[in-house]
């Protein structure tokens, strides 16, 4: 078993996001292919999870890691069926979860940066520097601890998307409140929610800065950092 389980949640339903404005050449598959090109092998194993019909995807081709079919159908049960596969899992109560959704770049060095972020004792940890706590009036009178990590700076913050890392014994604590901010009757996620219940019952959670991931919608690129340029080299390569 590697040190990170990574579990990439991938949908051919476009109705999930086609209300984002995203950068010039974005696609999943560019994101696909940047998770791939950035995993230090010695470190992460992938699982890509698929809701949708494999065939008209273009995980189809994938070879070199496990592809497990979901149920799905909007993004609130896509989550449901990730979460149930995980804690169905035989996982030790150490090891790393990372759960990816599939429209994030990630930066080289990544996996080490994220195990330096659970030497500092949080329970989740995010490599997104979300911008939301620098632009958002709600966040203007935010708080935070600065962390010193290895190789970056980490703050703590009160939320993040679902895209974070967690270890096994954390997941299977919280594995109900993940459930409780999850509607499936609307079909949406309440992942900004589901953070500030855990953060007020206690739960400590950081993220990088800077980033060494993104959303690639356009209006919440991480800060500092040219994701245009790291789209344009996936693309290249």
């Amino acid at each position: 078993m590697k040190k990170i389980e990574i579990f990439s949640r991938h949908c051919n339903i476009s109705k999930f996001s086609e209300d984002r404005e995203r950068l010039k050449g974005f696609s999943k598959k560019s994101c696909y292919n940047n998770l791939k090109e950035t995993i230090d092998k010695n470190i992460s194993n992938i699982t890509f999870l698929m809701d949708g019909n494999s065939e008209a995807h273009f995980l189809k081709n994938e070879k070199e890691f496990e592809l497990v079919k979901i149920d799905g159908g909007s993004q609130a049960k896509s989550w449901a069926s990730a979460l149930e596969h995980v804690k169905n899992s035989n996982f030790s109560d150490e090891q790393i979860i990372y759960f990816i959704e599939d429209d994030y770049l990630h930066l080289e060095n990544w996996n080490k940066v994220l195990l330096e972020g659970f030497e500092l004792k949080s329970e989740y940890i995010s490599l997104y520097d979300h911008p939301d706590k620098y632009k958002l009036p709600i966040y203007q009178k935010l708080q935070s601890k600065i962390l010193l990590g290895k190789s970056c700076h980490w703050r703590t913050v009160p939320s993040t998307t679902l895209s974070f890392a967690v270890k096994f014994k954390t997941f299977k604590k919280h594995y109900e409140i993940y459930k409780k901010f999850n509607s499936i009757e609307s079909g949406k996620t309440k992942d900004h929610e589901m953070f500030l219940d855990l953060w007020k019952n206690g739960s400590s959670l950081i993220s990088s800065i800077p980033s060494y991931s993104s959303h690639m919608d356009l209006h919440w690129l991480a800060p500092t950092i040219d994701w245009e340029e790291v789209l344009n080299n996936v693309n290249k390569s």
